[in-house]
């Protein structure tokens, strides 16, 4: 039997590591040809995937480096199919001391400002850089990232919240809009991921107890690991999810309910 993703040109934004490069592997195994873009080099991540991958350097900040991302992709693949959009300013890395946690009148003009920047305008330039291509072919699929963050109203982190919860209502918006193109466009919504950014967050912030607030409201009653996400994401990616759109779809063991 074909692997569902067989042909697909897919584009995982901040795939050098964790969750990011959980999704490019899956997406792989899925039989499709990865780009693997991020501010942090990618070699690890194209070394894990094998086959014909590709590694580019990506600041989503920049739209001139977003769209230099989707023309090498053209170039490489005559095509672009799908990006998830998973680039983001969370835990602390080599370019960012992360977010964080404080009270949000304690949040300074450069940490909303970044966070914003980073998040949602980085969002939006990555879907202006690939959405060419998409319309050109008449088909694509645009997978954002989000948090149940939004839908918990967690304390102490208001900017990022604000940032996932920009990048929800944008992907309405941009179902509406690219539609017609026959472009989808979903948002994923994870819970808290044991990823090394959590890990880092936490121990920054002096918030451990974080991992056990969370198990105890998932209904599946354990942990969360970026694998957990990657299903969901090959399906959003697949021809199995083309009468889906504008939606937000949460994996996160049922800690949140949406809907009626």
């Amino acid at each position: 039997m074909a692997a569902v993703l067989d042909g697909r040109v897919v584009i995982v934004t901040g795939a050098a590591r964790g969750i990011g490069q959980a999704y490019a592997k899956g997406l792989a195994e899925q039989g499709a040809t990865v780009v693997a873009a991020d501010i942090l080099p990618c070699e690890e991540t194209v070394g894990m995937l094998g086959g014909d991958s590709l590694g580019l350097k990506l600041d989503v900040t920049d739209m001139a480096s977003c769209a230099a991302m989707a023309q090498a992709t053209v170039e490489a693949y005559g095509r672009i199919d799908g990006i998830i959009n998973n680039a983001a300013m969370f835990g602390p890395s080599a370019v960012t001391e992360g977010a964080r946690m404080l009270p949000f009148d304690e949040i300074s003009e450069d940490a909303w400002q970044r966070m914003l920047t980073i998040n949602v305008t980085g969002t939006w330039h990555a879907c202006k850089a690939v959405v060419p291509a998409m319309r050109a072919q008449g088909y694509g699929k645009i997978v954002n990232i989000s948090s149940n963050t939004i839908q918990l109203g967690n304390p102490n982190l208001l900017h990022y919240v604000v940032s996932k919860g920009a990048v929800a209502t944008m992907t309405r918006c941009l179902a509406r809009e690219l539609g017609p193109n026959g472009i989808r466009v979903n948002t994923l919504v994870p819970g808290f991921i044991q990823s090394q950014a959590s890990k880092d967050i936490m121990r920054e912030n002096h918030a451990e107890g974080i991992t056990d607030a969370m198990k105890s409201i998932c209904s599946l009653g354990r942990e969360q690991y970026a694998d957990d996400l990657v299903g969901t994401a090959v399906y959003l990616l697949s021809a199995l999810s083309d009468f889906v759109s504008g939606q937000m779809i949460s994996v996160d063991g049922g800690a949140c309910f949406t809907g009626m």
